[in-house]
């Protein structure tokens, strides 16, 4: 494809034929000032020079005398080739701010919105650390199991058939000293619903002893007895492994918790003693046999995990 450098203007205005190949016409004329025929450039859209100098960075305009091109072609003012960008303009630049922006306000807004759940404690959710306080427990039917294991000390039997997940309030929690807290080394009083609200649960008494939970307080239409008894649980923690164990001793009045486990039924031996005890699996229950007794697998406090 070369040649085509030393075409000149005189070139056209003899006879319109190019000087390196005489029998072909002319086809165009490129931004550059070089014209070429077919046999210069057989795509008719740039000529050589401009190819391998320019990259075709200019337009070529086709203004040949060959009727199939002129015809088409030949005062259209049509362009081929590669635009110049244009320079971007004020108003351009301006959309551009605006947008960027609108983006960093957005994406502000989402996080004062996480950090506000990650204050679920202090500031009167009982929604936050990916914990809902505000749902029920959920229990369901489970295949049938049965294990022992050790812990501190005592040898654990126990049988399930129910899988029990709790996302609730610490209003109280109570480590205890005794026969069985080898196996079941804390006892945690949780609160769910409207009680887990931190003001809901500032009016109410919350106390722990003997394995049993106690809580009192005022009742109004919304509050009722039934509703805060079905929405208090103390529960008996059996946990699955020594992180969860060291995890409930760091545990403080206020938190969120999740707990995800089974209920169980267990047997405790510790030496020539032994324990049983049935967990419960409602709650609306009350007195004796009214507390949970959780095999606990997972277990999270606020925004950490066990």
């Amino acid at each position: 494809m070369g040649g085509c450098q030393n075409h000149t203007q005189s070139s056209r205005a003899a006879g319109g034929r190019c000087p390196v190949h005489p029998s072909e016409p002319l086809t165009g004329l490129c931004s550059c000032g070089t014209f070429f025929c077919r046999r210069c450039s057989p795509s008719a859209v740039f000529c050589a020079s401009c190819y391998h100098i320019r990259l075709h960075s200019g337009s070529a305009r086709f203004a040949g005398a060959q009727p199939a091109i002129a015809g088409a072609f030949t005062g259209q003012g049509q362009t081929i080739g590669h635009r110049q960008p244009r320079p971007l303009t004020q108003r351009i630049v301006i959309e551009a701010l605006l947008l960027t922006l609108a983006t960093i306000l957005i994406m502000a807004s989402l996080m004062l919105q996480q950090s506000r759940s990650l204050m679920a404690d202090t500031d009167g959710q009982v929604f936050g650390f990916g914990i809902n306080a505000g749902a029920n427990p959920l229990q369901k039917s489970a295949p049938y199991l049965t294990a022992s294991i050790d812990s501190g000390g005592a040898t654990v039997q126990f049988t399930s058939d129910t899988s029990y997940s709790i996302s609730a309030r610490v209003d109280s929690m109570r480590a205890y000293d005794d026969m069985i807290s080898p196996a079941i080394p804390y006892d945690l009083l949780l609160s769910w619903g409207k009680l887990a609200d931190p003001d809901t649960a500032a009016q109410y008494s919350w106390k722990q002893s003997n394995r049993e939970g106690t809580v009192s307080g005022p009742l109004d239409d919304d509050l009722t007895s039934s509703y805060v008894i079905g929405h208090v649980s103390n529960n008996h923690i059996i946990p699955a492994n020594d992180g969860i164990r060291q995890a409930l001793g760091m545990i403080k009045l206020g938190d969120l918790v999740r707990i995800d486990g089974r209920l169980v039924d267990v047997k405790i031996n510790i030496g020539n003693a032994s324990f049983s005890a049935h967990t419960s699996k409602s709650r609306t229950d009350t007195g004796d046999g009214a507390c949970e007794i959780i095999f606990a697998e997972h277990l999270r406090i606020n925004g950490q995990s066990y």
